[in-house]
């Protein structure tokens, strides 16, 4: 009896681990395994660049305040890339440094505003901004858990789902004036999925062609 009881933990943790996967180092210490913290940290700040970067390529859709970005693209791949741990930690960085009016969100303005960065958080793309925070580290989880590998398609369109949840939830709660009643999902999730397949589908392709090359080096290495 105290033998099974022993062993309980221990089949408990397969269990889980064949449910979701064995974690694996990231897609960057898999490509770079030599990092030091401080490289690793820079590289998460690249990431944060990018991202912002993305939200300068942008246009709007008629009556619809929400701008159409790449930001959804380089969020994805920043989970993909970085791991849900650097990955959660440089989508704060990038929030809290649009919160204070650095150009990061999507504005071709590139001077320092705080009141515009207040107000993408507060207005109807706050949802939005917060869907990123919850985004990266579920990505970076499942790429560290191998499900990118050959399923990187569904982790990628599980990962845009988490960007829409806080968006709709936010949007139901305040009222901004958009989208007009009853057409929440007509306003805010419809427009917006034709892009978000071509970037989830691009985002795949690069995280999984990542893995490609960092299993090619590792069988190399050995």
């Amino acid at each position: 009896m105290q033998r099974d009881m022993s062993t309980a933990p221990s089949l408990a943790r397969e269990s889980g681990e064949a449910l979701i996967g064995t974690r694996n180092p990231s897609l960057m210490d898999a490509l770079f395994p030599s990092l030091t913290t401080v490289q690793r940290a820079l590289l998460a700040l690249a990431a944060v660049v990018v991202l912002a970067i993305c939200g300068k390529l942008h246009f709007y859709l008629p009556d619809n305040p929400v701008p159409i970005t790449f930001q959804t693209a380089g969020v994805l791949m920043m989970g993909g890339f970085l791991g849900w741990r650097w990955g959660l930690g440089a989508i704060i960085v990038y929030y809290l440094l649009g919160m204070a009016g650095a150009p990061m969100f999507a504005n071709p303005d590139l001077s320092w505003d705080t009141a515009r960065g207040l107000s993408a958080i507060a207005g109807v793309t706050g949802g939005y901004l917060i869907g990123f925070i919850t985004a990266v580290p579920i990505i970076g989880f499942m790429s560290e858990r191998g499900w990118i590998r050959g399923k990187g398609l569904w982790a990628m369109l599980l990962g845009n789902l988490w960007i829409y949840v806080p968006a709709l939830v936010w949007l139901s709660i305040f009222d901004f004036g958009w989208p007009a009643q009853g057409e929440l999902f007509a306003g805010a999730v419809y427009p917006f999925i034709p892009g978000d397949l071509v970037k989830l589908m691009l985002s795949a392709i690069v995280i999984s062609a990542g893995w490609a090359i960092a299993d090619h080096c590792n069988r190399s290495r050995d």
